[in-house]
């Protein structure tokens, strides 16, 4: 009987392993097959802060809610990356403001924001509204302007966008180690 009762407990318990590991692959299986499905965007929703800005002087500004300077592109909505400024080429930065050109892209969400095409605009762009953030100089207001003769997605020639609303809403101080 004793011999009986631990063949009996170790095949439950090689039972219970399999079907650990059976629902653990199913769950990876499925995770892939989701990602497999999303239609991969060429901007990323993460840009990488700076290490240490603390000890670095100068004018900064937000790209999400990552503290940079002289970015190359800025999303305006981090949670999909639907709203982005990319190619961006600064020709004055200062703690007045800063000015540029890049092209604004925009998710149509037609028919759906996961199988949306992406709208593309040239535009000029000035940071301005310097405050004082954690002992740093920002630059918090992104003016966007679509080059003459063009419209933003929207149908506007223009649109603002405060950069620096989430990080100061939430209260951040990101920085790496």
């Amino acid at each position: 009987m004793k011999k009986r009762s631990k063949a009996l407990l170790i095949a439950t318990a090689v039972l219970i392993c399999a079907a650990v590991a059976l629902t653990a692959f199913n769950s990876s299986a499925s995770k892939q097959a989701i990602e497999s499905k999303r239609t991969p965007t060429k901007y990323s929703a993460s840009p990488t802060p700076t290490k240490s800005y603390a000890a670095i002087p100068g004018t900064w500004t937000y790209d999400c809610e990552f503290p940079v300077q002289r970015p190359t592109e800025i999303m305006l909505t981090c949670g999909d990356g639907g709203m982005i400024v990319i190619n961006i080429k600064w020709k004055t930065w200062t703690s007045s403001g800063a000015t540029g050109t890049g092209t604004y892209s925009q998710n149509m969400c037609d028919p759906d924001c996961a199988d949306g095409t992406r709208v593309e605009v040239p535009v000029t762009i000035k940071l301005n509204n310097l405050f004082e953030y954690k002992g740093r100089n920002v630059l918090k207001t992104l003016d966007i302007e679509a080059v003459t003769g063009r419209e933003l997605p929207s149908g506007d020639s223009n649109m603002s966008w405060d950069v620096a609303e989430f990080a100061v809403q939430m209260n951040w101080d990101v920085e790496t180690q």
